[in-house]
């Protein structure tokens, strides 16, 4: 059975090399998520605040971080990962 879906949230930015990666693992496991890209956001908001991409699942960091002034996210997790934390 899948998670509460609505709490998902995929926070990224624009040209993110990793993004694409990251929300393609999302989409090929049939999650909703809430795309969050954060130069869209005001200055102030608390997703500005992590690393691209972050998938974050109601308040746990399931992969990123929480980082001062954002950044990127190395090391990516197989879909594998993904599948066992969301599904």
């Amino acid at each position: 059975m899948v998670s509460d879906l609505k709490n998902i949230k995929f926070v990224y930015f624009d040209g993110c090399p990793n993004a694409d990666v990251i929300e393609g693992m999302l989409i090929k496991l049939n999650v909703d998520f809430e795309k969050i890209e954060q130069t869209a956001l005001l200055e102030g908001n608390k997703f500005k605040q992590y690393t691209s991409p972050t998938v974050i699942l109601g308040d746990e960091i399931i992969f990123g971080a929480s980082a001062d002034g954002g950044g990127c996210s190395l090391n990516l997790p197989s879909i594998e990962f993904f599948k066992e934390k969301l599904l």
